[in-house]
């Protein structure tokens, strides 16, 4: 549960650490709002860098331990 508070002219609620570092939020970070019917969800789309090239072989070798590895991914993903 958090505590909303005055930050100048607006109301601000502080988000926990454990969710901005899993959300990858940072100071100056851009979120959203979005109304549910449970009410609001904040919403930060993470901005991922993209290699411009990538060897063939790595990308072979991501591509196998990630289907090996698929189930602990998700597990830690999880956590």
């Amino acid at each position: 549960m958090r505590k909303v508070f005055k930050n100048g002219n607006s109301l601000a609620v502080t988000v926990p650490k454990a969710y901005a570092h899993q959300l990858s939020i940072r100071d100056g970070s851009q979120i959203d709002w979005k109304q549910t019917n449970d009410g609001l969800l904040l919403v930060h789309e993470r901005k991922t860098k993209r290699p411009t090239e990538i060897d063939p072989e790595v990308a072979k070798i991501i591509k196998k331990l990630s289907k090996k590895y698929a189930g602990v991914w998700q597990d830690l993903a999880r956590v």
